[in-house]
């Protein structure tokens, strides 16, 4: 999971948000639960990171 964080931040810092499509494309959806989920969008939220819809 930390390896789909840093991806996700990564985009995010390039443009200031991600969309629900990016966040899609980077968690295989059958290992990711709902605990990851709640990690993913608090780091995404301490980096200052927006999620778009699109």
């Amino acid at each position: 999971m930390s390896d789909i964080i840093r991806h996700a931040i990564e985009i995010g810092e390039r443009k200031g948000w991600i969309t629900f499509d990016e966040l899609n494309a980077l968690c295989p959806g059958s290992t990711v639960e709902p605990e990851d989920i709640e990690l993913l969008m608090e780091a995404l939220s301490d980096a200052g990171i927006r999620l778009e819809e699109e």
